[in-house]
């Protein structure tokens, strides 16, 4: 087994896993401090992600996923939800894109890095944390940062969340319908199995739509579409 620590949210944990290559996959969240949780991974782990192989051997892919989901499981206890979305701080204000898979949250979210220069900040590009009480909403990195690891250790606290839809022209609204957003949100946040858990993570999608703005734009590929996001959106957010 490898063990080592890393650090999230304020939070530590102690792993025990099976491939060194789980603890390079974390290496920019490395800790030596003392641990709040111990997470023994496991074959049952493995198997529940329906990617164990058929000659018993423990690959580092299916441990990084399973890894994920129990740190997931462990987060929602502290207020913490695990969200899909590409997130930047601009002027230490955090801001999360999200979509369905595919829809082009990553490339404007790039297109907004390259506008906005040393002015811009990944986050997290894939699942960055949201932390969520009546005070205040915190957007966290975490190391699962998509597939071209855009990300830093770092937070910021959470501005506004954007739904993106690719269009040809670039149009955006504030979402004021409640409804609207909670349904959207349901299907871009980590969601429980155990019922409790999952009761806990909607509880805290109600909170966030009291303590933040949301919004839609339809984008095209160009970079005007990142001037009109930081324009109409940002802009007005980090005031």
């Amino acid at each position: 087994m490898v063990n080592f620590k890393i650090e999230i949210a304020n939070t530590v944990f102690e792993i025990n896993a099976f491939n060194e290559s789980t603890k390079r996959y974390c290496g920019d969240f490395l800790s030596d401090k003392e641990s709040d949780y111990v997470i023994d991974m496991t074959k049952d782990d493995l198997e529940n992600e329906k990617h164990i192989s058929e000659d018993g051997k423990v690959y580092a892919n299916e441990e990084i996923s399973a890894l994920y989901r129990k740190i997931a499981n462990i987060f929602i206890e502290k207020d913490i939800m695990i969200a899909h979305g590409s997130s930047f701080k601009v002027d230490n204000c955090g801001f999360l894109v999200t979509a369905r898979s595919g829809v082009g949250k990553s490339t404007h979210v790039n297109l907004l890095r390259e506008l906005l220069g040393n002015e811009f900040s990944y986050i997290n590009d894939d699942k960055p944390l949201l932390e969520v009480n009546d005070n205040n909403c915190m957007l966290y990195s975490s190391p699962w940062n998509g597939k071209e690891r855009r990300g830093n250790n770092t937070y910021a606290p959470l501005k506004a969340i954007i739904f993106l839809n690719r269009g040809t022209s670039n149009t955006y609204r504030k979402i004021e319908n409640n409804s609207d957003i909670y349904f959207r949100l349901m299907t871009q946040v980590y969601l429980p199995l155990d019922k409790s858990k999952r009761e806990k993570a909607l509880t805290l999608i109600d909170i966030l739509l009291k303590r933040i703005n949301f919004y839609e734009i339809n984008v095209n590929t160009d970079i005007s579409s990142a001037v009109m996001t930081y324009e109409r959106i940002i802009k007005n957010e980090i005031k």
